[in-house]
């Protein structure tokens, strides 16, 4: 999505300051990278100040991010909830002086949830708190965040300490959704657990995950938390986080032992590098990112695509979480010259932590890890194939880089752009996607794993390509062919692919 968009609506997991999309957002936005969170995204407090002087939401925005492959895919239920700028403080949360509207399933039914939280700002409920907590109702402003309404087995909060000092976490939790708790029409089942419960085979393997969880997410945010979760029956969901004020304070325990932490990934750009980690998400709007990127800092994502260049450009080094040498960041690593390992933990990284990485090994040296006790695994989109077509599309690929047949992937790819464009422009969005996604997934997972399984040495095959080196023998020529092809399909570099990103998603390519 554009910068204007990204003003206006942006994705959560694209985070931003408080100011812009509000205390409850901000605070989910920062565990997306480790969690489970709600997929979904904020409408921010600049909507909310247009609204407020013209009556006027971004529909059509709205409506995007509503439909988005990525996002919400154009379905329900939904929740929309409060996330304004004095929410979730360490003084005070505004616990229950703005609405929540859950169920929703349509465009119409979000856009009216937002107007009446943009107007529950004026109500006397708001106004009474923010005199009791001695905050100017005039400096509130509102962003909503929308999410995808999970389901739970059981719901239900937790304090990371007892609020009277106690070295003990506190869980209550019913049956179904949690707002019979929160209104007091459920009685909840308590318990009370010592912080230390790994190994304990006495509670269900969900409370044991939830714990896990909550101590990282007081970790992160270096205070005790009260947390709101939701277990669908497979995974644990984290809804909201707040700091607690406990009656005896405790400072958190700082790590002496300076030993590295050694993280084994995948070598993608041989080198080697040592600066300051930054975390950049994919859904941070580009202009944004670049900004905030200091150069010389070791960059450090999940995956990032090829219109955050002007990020690479800027780095030492890149670590990525996503485990293909095709990736964007791989690729551009080893064209700038700088190291780059992929397919490593990135959830044991801090931000603004020292690290090292080495390019020839496969390994990141961390100094000061996370406590991470359960690791963070990628969501990934579905790409099998649905449609005929695609299915063609796949089985034509795939047996052309079997060949090492050059030209055909070349027709393939050059044809599958082509349609990708055409549905899009004719309004068959579900099977434009399909396609996008499925000739990604092909030339950025499939054919490495094809090439690296026929040709053992294919990683240093694509090293002497990047190098410009002469290929030794006619396979090698082939090898190298391909593998320029598809950079210039995956970095939108060919004439039927430019303007693929602008077109799809609203960015430059």
């Amino acid at each position: 999505m554009g910068s204007a968009q990204g003003d206006l609506v942006r994705s959560l997991s694209a985070g931003g300051p408080v100011e812009l999309i509000g205390g409850k957002a901000y605070r989910l936005s920062i565990l997306t990278k480790y969690f489970n969170v709600p997929t979904g995204f904020v409408v921010t407090t600049k909507s909310y100040d247009i609204w407020k002087n013209n009556k006027i939401l971004p529909q059509e925005t709205i409506e995007e991010y509503f439909n988005s492959p990525y996002l919400l895919e154009g379905r329900g239920p939904v929740i929309v909830r409060s996330s304004a700028n004095v929410e979730d403080q360490h003084n005070f949360s505004f616990p229950g002086v703005f609405d929540t509207y859950s169920n929703l399933n349509t465009v119409d039914e979000i856009l009216d949830a937002i107007e009446k939280i943009f107007k529950s700002v004026t109500s006397k409920r708001a106004i009474s708190y923010c005199r009791s907590v001695n905050v100017n109702p005039d400096k509130i402003k509102m962003a909503c965040l929308i999410q995808r309404l999970i389901k739970p087995k059981y719901s239900g909060i937790l304090f990371t300490r007892d609020v009277n000092g106690k070295n003990r976490i506190i869980i209550e939790y019913v049956k179904g959704s949690g707002e019979g708790l929160t209104n007091g029409y459920q009685n909840p089942t308590r318990i009370y657990l010592q912080r230390d419960i790994i190994n304990n085979k006495d509670i269900p393997n969900f409370i044991s995950d939830l714990v896990i969880t909550s101590l990282e997410i007081e970790d992160i945010f270096g205070m005790p938390q009260d947390i709101e979760w939701a277990f669908d029956g497979k995974n644990v969901y984290i809804l909201q986080s707040k700091d607690i004020v406990l009656s005896s304070k405790k400072d958190r325990e700082k790590p002496t032992d300076k030993k590295a932490t050694i993280l084994k990934g995948v070598p993608a750009s041989p080198g080697k590098a040592e600066g300051v980690a930054q975390f950049i998400l994919d859904d941070q709007p580009p202009e944004e990112a670049k900004k905030l990127f200091k150069k010389g800092n070791i960059l450090v994502t999940y995956v990032l695509h090829a219109e955050y260049y002007p990020i690479f450009i800027k780095a030492r080094g890149i670590v990525t979480k996503v485990n293909t040498i095709l990736a964007h960041p791989a690729i551009f690593a080893r064209e700038l010259g700088i190291p780059c390992v992929v397919g490593v933990d990135v959830e044991y990284i801090t931000d603004g932590d020292i690290i090292s990485i080495d390019g020839y090994t496969g390994e990141v040296f961390v100094y000061n890890p996370r406590n991470v006790l359960k690791s963070f695994n990628l969501i990934e989109v579905n790409n099998k194939p649905e449609s005929t077509e695609a299915k063609n599309i796949e089985k034509e690929y795939i047996a052309a880089l079997e060949e090492l047949d050059v030209e055909k992937i070349r027709n393939i790819l050059r044809y599958s752009f082509k349609r990708i464009k055409r549905l899009y422009l004719e309004g068959d969005q579900k099977k434009c996607f399909e396609i996008y996604y499925l000739i990604n997934s092909l030339m950025e997972k499939s054919t490495p794993d094809i090439l690296s399984r026929k040709f053992k040495d294919f990683h240093v095959i694509i090293q002497k390509a990047d190098k410009k080196e002469k290929p030794r023998n006619e396979t090698e020529e082939k090898i190298f062919k391909i593998y320029n092809l598809i950079k210039k399909y995956i970095n939108y570099q060919t004439e039927d692919s430019k303007d693929i990103p602008k077109l799809l998603f609203g960015v430059s390519g």
